[in-house]
């Protein structure tokens, strides 16, 4: 039996609903700069928007040093640079130094790439772009104040972080993906929200990252989608991945409790993101992965519209109904773009499977 929704969500009627939002604008008085710039600067405005860079960071160098690299040692120390570099910059914008504060906020993200690149190599940096990628497929428009200039915005910064790889700039590629992980934290909240969202909509993510993990876990044991075990040390990255989950989950939990509810639903997505690491490695996923999980996110999709309709006394809420939709239309998109060849398509078919699961468990 499906269980029944809790009350703390019932008032969430609004959950995944297309919004139609104005730009917010990004004319903080630096006229001298361009668009561009102006974009990063406002970032700075922002100090959550470099914290969640560098504990990204920071959980992945805990998760190699409990697997024993111990370069993370030397990572850690990047990092640690990268926090101080960003405060500096911070400080250089509040007193109108902008040129200095966007040279010093650049040198924070390649610290933080280089933090990332010494655990994790250049798949590390390709992870970052990939990220960004699996993001624009599962946008959820409810929780940016303008998704779709953070659509054009990631959608650039990806163009120029894969540039910058096939260059051989491993470093200058990771910091662009950092800055788009920073424009995603930088665009949450809502016009009357402005760097927050909705507390329900935050605990509804944490919770879908609570059935993310869990699912990977079963999936795992169960073997469903079975490791490829042509792949170096495949067991041992499905193992730190799974564990990076578990990590974010901690952290969005954690931000939850203190009530910084964008922070909360931002390390919750990341937690998702990293339980469909664990489940499809990197390093290319296979034609018989790709297959698996169109089939389970069919099976758990079909099996939560029966739950909903399961008992005839209870009628479904109106968010178990959003939740469900939206859960068959990234079904539909994940199927679409597998078939027109794009596999990052997984992506779309996971948070499918998340939600379904969620509604049934």
């Amino acid at each position: 039996m499906r269980m029944l929704i809790k009350p703390r969500f019932l008032g969430l009627l609004g959950i995944l609903a297309v919004a139609a939002c104005d730009d917010i604008g990004t004319d903080l008085g630096f006229e001298d700069l361009t668009a561009e710039q102006q974009l990063e600067l406002a970032v700075l405005a922002d100090e959550a928007s470099f914290d969640v860079a560098v504990t990204m960071t920071s959980v992945s160098n805990d998760v190699a040093v409990a697997h024993g690299q111990t370069v993370a040692l030397q990572a850690r120390t990047l990092n640690a640079e990268a926090r101080a570099a960003f405060h500096e910059a911070r400080r250089e914008m509040l007193a109108g130094n902008h040129r200095r504060a966007l040279e010093v906020s650049d040198i924070a993200r390649r610290l933080v790439a280089r933090s990332l690149i010494a655990t994790g190599g250049v798949p590390a940096v390709e992870d970052l772009i990939e990220r960004l990628e699996d993001l624009l497929l599962t946008l959820d428009n409810d929780v940016f104040d303008n998704p779709e200039a953070l659509r054009a915005e990631l959608e650039a910064i990806i163009a120029e972080a894969h540039a910058l790889l096939e260059a051989g700039d491993s470093v200058g590629a990771a910091a662009r993906a950092i800055l788009g992980e920073q424009r995603a934290r930088f665009r949450r909240g809502q016009h009357d929200r402005r760097g927050d969202v909705d507390p329900d909509r935050a605990r509804l993510e944490v919770s879908f990252a609570g059935v993310a993990v869990s699912l990977a876990e079963r999936l795992i044991a169960d073997q469903v989608v079975p490791i490829d075990v042509a792949q170096p040390d495949a067991s041992g990255r499905r193992n730190r991945w799974l564990a990076n989950a578990r990590h974010m989950l901690e952290h969005a939990q954690q931000a939850l409790s203190n009530g910084h509810f964008a922070r909360a639903l931002h390390f919750a997505q990341h937690a998702q993101w990293s339980a469909l690491k664990a489940v499809i490695l990197p390093g290319g996923i296979t034609e018989d992965e790709l297959d698996a999980m169109v089939v389970l996110a069919t099976e758990l999709h079909e099996q939560a519209s029966t739950a909903l309709g399961a008992n005839p006394d209870i009628e479904p809420s109106e968010l178990e109904l959003r939740i469900l939709g939206r859960a068959g239309d990234l079904l539909e998109i994940g199927i679409r773009k597998l078939e027109a060849g794009h596999r990052r398509g997984v992506a779309a078919l996971w948070r499918s499977a998340v939600m379904s699961s969620w509604l049934i468990r």
